[in-house]
């Protein structure tokens, strides 16, 4: 069987946002082998925050969402600097057929890293042609002639770029776009099974995910808190779950205290793929802009996004809850500093007011 060839550096909400490009891939390629060549990003720094929730550099546990149905094979890379692994990597691709490989951008993706992305394909491919490289883009990250010129869209959009570049080029509608995502019959059963333990089954759920990877993209939890209060005060059929990370565990603990007869914590008990199985129960999901927000977007439910002013509006919104998302105006925005505020004063999360929060609750529930 001949095979397929694809690049994309991601984490959960980036991956999520592969999605239908990996959809596309499958259907173009039909009878092709998919192999899926990821890590979660070749910043060290971010890198060393997304291994410590997923248990280390070589695991990649929202792939298993898309396997078998999109993806045949997953090939980890720990780290992208080391020769050693990567001539081992091309070692084990000589003996494989590859018909072509594909790079899955972001939008107007600065040239220096693209370069780099398509030299590693070239290297491990030999001649075989590689789509999904020859967008627009940025010299050095700053993107905002590319804003101007209606260049930069939806990250959903970049990874679909390699469409326009097959020999026979393709187009698409954003209507029929598809996160298909299958979390696993275990999990599934998991799911069915808290839910039934739990004796809700009359409630609707509001999951609430406060945590976030970096400190700039957090909404202070005190906020998170008062917005809880809000929510069991003004509504009486709803059960709050927290959901996050095992470093979001003292914050889930803390937020059951506010009533722990209608508050339950699943923060740092649920895998990615039990989080997936269980979001299809939930009416509402709360939270920063991250994975937790696409998962649940892809999932079907509602997402309220709390997004930062790190890059440009309709940009990282989950896909189909945009007009949820909220952003709070600042002077800085957009900074692209993805692991800090150059600031130093994180306005565009800390002065989102619980109000406004509030209010697009009740537009939901």
């Amino acid at each position: 069987m001949k095979s397929i060839l694809v690049l994309r550096y991601a984490a959960l909400g980036d991956f999520i946002m592969a999605v239908p490009a990996l959809t596309k891939i499958r259907s173009s390629f039909s009878g092709h082998k998919i192999i899926l060549l990821t890590t979660h990003t070749s910043e060290k720094s971010i890198q060393k925050l997304v291994s410590s929730y997923v248990g280390g550099a070589s695991y990649v546990p929202w792939v298993d969402l898309v396997m078998p149905n999109l993806i045949d094979q997953v090939e980890v890379i720990k780290d992208v600097f080391n020769i050693r692994q990567l001539w081992s990597l091309r070692t084990k691709f000589s003996n494989i057929d590859f018909d072509a490989g594909i790079l899955l951008l972001d939008p107007c993706s600065p040239w220096v890293g693209r370069i780099k992305k398509l030299i590693l394909l070239r290297f491990l491919l030999g001649m075989a042609p590689i789509y999904g490289w020859r967008s627009k883009g940025s010299i050095n990250g700053d993107v905002s002639l590319l804003k101007l010129s209606g260049s930069l869209r939806h990250h959903v959009h970049g990874p679909l770029q390699f469409l326009s570049e097959l020999p026979e080029p393709q187009t698409y509608k954003d209507d029929e776009l598809r996160f298909d995502l299958r979390p696993s019959c275990d999990s599934e059963r998991w799911a069915s099974s808290w839910m039934a333990k739990g004796n809700i089954q009359d409630k609707r759920l509001v999951a609430i995910a406060p945590g976030s990877l970096q400190p700039h993209k957090q909404w202070p939890i005190e906020s998170y808190s008062q917005l809880i209060e809000a929510l069991l005060i003004s509504y009486d059929d709803i059960y709050l779950v927290i959901l996050g990370a095992p470093k979001d565990k003292a914050i889930g603990e803390a937020m059951v205290t506010l009533n722990p007869d209608r508050i339950s914590n699943l923060a740092g008990v649920t895998t990615i793929d039990q989080s997936a199985a269980f979001l299809r129960y939930v009416t509402l999901l709360i939270g920063n802009d991250g994975g937790a927000m696409h998962l649940g977007d892809a999932m079907g439910c509602k997402v309220i996004s709390l997004v930062p002013g790190i890059e440009y509006p309709d940009s990282v919104e989950p896909w189909h809850n945009k007009d949820l998302a909220i952003r709070w105006p600042v002077d800085c925005a957009p900074c692209y500093s993805f692991t800090n505020c150059p600031q130093g004063h994180q306005k565009c999360m800390r002065e989102i007011p619980v109000a406004v929060v509030l209010a697009k609750c009740k537009t939901v529930l």
